[in-house]
């Protein structure tokens, strides 16, 4: 009688078995599911600059969400690559660390000043708010030091992040973060596709209003469709464009640009087509300092003097007089005008002029300038005669004496120590001294697809275009207004392009 029995426990036993490794395999499988969701239609992200490495490396590292990032170019990087003044922050770590007194209210502050009006204030004051931990971001994640600051044109505090190194903070900051996506590549191609020569021309939305897919022509020339459900937008400004400044700005069409042959905006095309509002198209930010290479005066190519060569000390003078004309650290609209205004009116251009103590401050860059022949060491007097001057050589000595650490009484308000000399140290005539010839050029495009605070791209009425359309950088428009302040391109790029990496994230 006891056999049956037995048979019986240990039939119901090894029912019960299977029924609980049944379950487990349910729940371990259904985990998986929930897990890998996001890898059966990865983020596209349009665009290599910061903003899209920024939004790249925050899905992959923060939330375990594979990415594929799309470029028409053949390397990464975009105009971000080329940045050379740095990124602002305001109440970060290395402005504590070297006592200087900020907070995102006087950023922001600052921000609404020079945006002149326009603009959309919600982002500006979401820009300022993130920046410290931006610079926190880039520091404890990547080891960016960002140690040295500059007070650029605008700001009311020296807030202009870089590294004391020799590499430019644009360059610095792209790379590191384009070499972690690229690593992570190698380890696992599942989580991070890198496709360059890959235009977009069109976005899939669904009849639900719900992004479906990116269509692309690879690098064969064929169309190509890659299923998604998140797409960013990445893909830069158009200040290379002669076809859309015509036709937003058509003063501008004959100036030099710093921006690269694939600054076209073609992500702002698209983004219309689909119906997204685009904002401050008009607001083309012309730099006043754009380097003039003298072997090679007409290419309308130009090479940005970083406005951090003015925060640390330069000052701008007369092609012809030798004078300064304006507060060289006023904002980039209004140092642009002043050259035009106050410089010959068949030239439009000017002297950028630089102390040894600047140099010491900013030697890296400076010995790249040199390198490149757009600046140019020499001495006070040789700098009178060979620029022809209509003035003397001790007129200039006394010009740059008046200017020298006098910041009190500076006849055109520049409130911020000008390390042209030291004035205890008498000024001679074999001073050495940096010069460059210097024009304005169109630099930045403030205008874009309109954004809201998440970092989705919004259309006519002023709430999301689509389930999954996010845009990031100089594509979207509304965080600069009428004027951009130097160092807020590249802290736009991270805080937008983290914004929306975590915002697909949370709805995933």
């Amino acid at each position: 009688m006891i056999r049956p029995f037995r048979k019986l426990f240990y039939l119901t036993l090894l029912i019960a078995s299977v029924i609980m490794l049944r379950s487990a395999f349910q729940i371990f499988t259904s985990k998986r599911i929930i897990s890998t969701t996001s890898g059966v239609n990865p983020v596209v992200i349009i665009g290599s600059g910061l903003a899209g490495l920024s939004a790249g490396n925050q899905l992959l590292t923060k939330h375990n969400i594979p990415i594929i990032l799309l470029d028409k170019a053949e390397k990464i990087g975009g105009n971000s690559i080329k940045a050379s003044s740095g990124i602002n922050g305001a109440l970060s770590s290395t402005q504590q660390n070297l006592n200087v007194e900020d907070s995102p209210e006087l950023f922001l502050k600052d921000t609404i000043k020079s945006a002149k009006n326009k603009g959309v204030q919600s982002l500006m004051k979401k820009l300022a708010d993130d920046s410290a931990q931006a610079i926190s971001w880039l520091q404890n994640d990547f080891g960016l030091k960002l140690d040295a600051l500059a007070q650029l044109g605008g700001h009311s505090a020296p807030r202009t992040h870089r590294s004391n190194g020799k590499l430019p903070p644009g360059f610095e900051i792209v790379s590191t973060l384009s070499k972690h996506l690229k690593a992570i590549a190698e380890m696992d191609p599942k989580l991070v596709q890198i496709l360059l020569n890959s235009k977009v021309v069109d976005i899939n939305i669904n009849k639900n209003n719900k992004v479906t897919g990116v269509q692309y022509i690879d690098e064969t020339g064929k169309l190509q469709t890659i299923e998604t459900n998140n797409v960013i937008f990445a893909s830069g400004g158009f200040g290379y464009s002669k076809k859309m400044l015509e036709k937003y700005t058509p003063n501008l069409v004959n100036l030099p640009t710093t921006n690269g042959p694939e600054t076209l905006g073609e992500g702002q095309n698209i983004l219309e087509k689909l119906g997204a509002e685009l904002i401050d198209m008009d607001q083309v930010q012309v730099h006043p300092t754009g380097f003039i290479d003298p072997t090679d005066r007409e290419n309308d190519k130009k090479f940005l003097a970083a406005e951090a060569l003015r925060g640390l000390g330069g000052i701008l003078v007369h092609p012809v007089t030798g004078k300064r004309f304006t507060n060289e650290l006023s904002t980039r609209d209004n140092v642009t005008a002043a050259i035009q205004k106050f410089t010959p009116k068949n030239d439009q251009r000017a002297l950028l002029l630089l102390s040894e103590k600047v140099y010491e401050n900013y030697k890296h860059s400076m010995d790249f300038y040199l390198s490149k022949k757009l600046l140019k060491k020499t001495t006070i007097d040789e700098f009178v005669g060979d620029y022809k001057l209509s003035t003397t050589t001790q007129e200039m000595i006394n010009e740059l004496k008046k200017y020298s650490n006098n910041v009190d009484n500076d006849e055109f308000q520049r409130h911020l120590v000008i390390n042209t000399f030291d004035g205890d140290t008498p000024i001679i005539k074999d001073q050495t001294i940096f010069v460059g010839e210097i024009t304005p050029v169109v630099h930045f495009t403030m205008g874009g697809a309109k954004i809201d605070e998440n970092a989705r791209v919004l259309g006519k009425n002023s709430i999301p275009l689509a389930q999954g359309l996010y845009a990031a950088g100089e594509v979207s428009g509304g965080v600069h207004g009428g004027n951009r302040l130097g160092g807020s391109s590249l802290l736009e790029c991270v805080v937008f392009g983290r914004t929306a990496a975590n915002n697909i994230a949370s709805s995933l």
